[in-house]
């Protein structure tokens, strides 16, 4: 389900990247993509700290959401 999710948001990400070029073109995906790899690592020792497994796969694909962010606003912007 995360999966399926993940590739889903990343597509209409996507989508939606392409009509606001002209606002993310400026200086602000820079911190975007600051902010999207501080929160992956942050989620990342979280994931290190858990014990739950479900917990574990929720955590870890919203930190695979924002290296999809970062990849798709260095890509398109």
């Amino acid at each position: 389900m995360a999966g399926v999710l993940l590739k889903l948001g990343g597509y209409g990400i996507m989508r939606v990247l392409r009509f606001n070029f002209i606002l993310l073109g400026g200086g602000l995906n820079r911190y975007i993509i600051g902010l999207s790899l501080v929160g992956m690592l942050y989620v990342g020792l979280v994931c290190c700290r858990l014990n739950d497994f479900k917990a574990l796969v929720a955590y870890s694909s919203v930190a695979h959401m924002a290296l999809v962010i970062r990849g798709l606003l260095r890509i398109f912007c």
